[in-house]
């Protein structure tokens, strides 16, 4: 049984089928949480908490989401929300935050190859995921890789290779350079690491215990509870940013498409400082999301501010249609890909507050992605349906200040970079 097959048996009922996604599962859980917390014992309690949302969850699942991508992320996410319970605790116990402080070293520390491993299969999009995790964790070959993504042998092969590429890149702008033979092994061990044999059969009882309404041992069960909570909050800042693209989309309407096909009403250069005018106005849109969303992560959808910081982001998204609408009038034929690079750079630019030679960098890198189309619309499309990566190579341009204020401001894994370019090619 594949794993959707298990999850349907599960939500039907079969807690064996439930046991047998933990025991498939479990290991590379285990791993992932006790590299990322420090602490084996913390591990164990996140490894349980993962199951026992995952366990509520079940039912609320797409099939078309990568159960093993999606244990990821919540491993993660608990991860860290275990980290933070753990401060607080050695904050109130300081007789005993000495010790804690020795045997349980930060899960933050980014200078190592490991501690950046996990961002970078997060940075890899679902299909890429799927691949690397089945390979190097489950041990499958590239033909039974291709049955299970719809491709060819030869196609989950390059596939794979690509996926480790960027790997590589990401780990390499870490200032980690590991040779592709080196980065195999390194993924291979990292999920061939066992975990203690005894943790299994408990955490297999705990997250059951949990999900039949029983008491789970341990802190488990609580930090399963606090966790819950803030994906709900995680949850509704999606929507919101999802609402906000809605808004996008019916502001720019059938108007702005109409006028993306009719003849330029214009005859400017790409260097023309209305087109640096119109990506500063984006900028402070941007600017302006950003600094609600961040308001977004500390309020719950029950707080009287919820509805006004929701407004908040509509109001500037009100802001993107007559942008666009100006922009697509000063775009020519024959420099349109070099218009459209020159706003995308300009906007970055002006949001990061980048030097001359990041801003060149960046607009060489733009450039190029643009001209791969057939068409412009090809190209933005291409680029727009690999944003994650296209960040990846992006932020190995900038100096570390600049790729903090890029994750701040536009996501970790830099999903709201370019918006202009998701709303452009999702409105047609």
């Amino acid at each position: 049984m594949n794993d959707w097959m298990l999850v349907s048996a599960y939500v039907q009922g079969d807690d064996g089928a439930f046991a047998d996604l933990v025991a498939k599962y479990f290991r590379m859980v285990y791993t992932m949480a006790a590299r990322q917390v420090g602490d084996p014992h913390l591990a164990e309690e996140v490894a349980q908490s993962v199951f026992i949302i995952f366990s509520r969850k079940a039912s609320k699942l797409s099939s078309s989401v990568s159960i093993c991508g999606w244990l990821v992320q919540t491993t993660r996410f608990v991860s860290k929300d275990a980290v933070k319970m753990r401060q607080r605790r050695q904050q109130n116990e300081q007789q005993f935050a000495a010790s804690l402080e020795r045997s349980s070293p930060p899960a933050t520390d980014r200078n190592t190859i490991e501690a950046v491993l996990d961002e970078a299969l997060l940075a890899l999009p679902a299909a890429e995921q799927a691949g690397v995790m089945a390979h190097f964790f489950e041990g499958r070959n590239f033909k039974e890789i291709g049955e299970m993504l719809a491709i060819s042998e030869d196609g989950a092969q390059k596939r794979v290779s690509r996926s480790l590429a960027k790997l590589r890149a990401f780990l390499a702008k870490r200032g980690a350079k590991v040779p592709m033979t080196a980065l195999a092994g390194l993924l291979t061990a990292q999920f061939a690491r066992e975990a203690a044999a005894r943790t299994l059969p408990f955490a297999v009882q705990a997250a059951q215990a949990a999900a039949q309404g029983k008491m789970a041992a341990g802190n488990a069960l609580a930090l399963a509870n606090q966790t819950t909570r803030l994906l709900r909050w995680h949850a509704a800042l999606g929507w919101s940013a999802k609402l906000a693209l809605v808004v996008f989309l019916i502001i720019g309407g059938t108007r702005a498409w109409m006028q993306w096909g009719s003849p330029p009403r214009s005859t400017v250069l790409a260097s023309d400082p209305r087109i640096e005018a119109l990506a500063k106005r984006w900028s402070v849109m941007v600017l302006g999301i950003a600094g609600v969303k961040k308001e977004f992560a500390q309020t719950a959808p029950n707080d009287a501010r919820f509805q006004t910081l929701l407004d908040q982001v509509n109001s500037f998204a009100t802001a993107a249609g007559p942008i666009r609408d100006e922009l697509k009038v000063l775009l020519t034929p024959a420099q349109e890909r070099d218009q459209v690079a020159e706003f995308l750079t300009a906007e970055v630019v002006e949001t990061l507050k980048l030097e001359p030679s990041e801003k060149r960098a960046l607009l060489s890198l733009i450039q190029d992605r643009l001209a791969r189309g057939a068409t412009l619309i090809d190209a933005m499309k291409a680029m727009a349906g690999d944003i994650p990566a296209e960040a990846v190579q992006i932020e190995a341009l900038l100096s570390p200040e600049h790729r903090k204020s890029l994750e701040s401001i536009y996501g970790a894994d830099g999903s709201g970079l370019f918006v202009y370019l998701q709303i452009t090619t999702a409105g047609k």
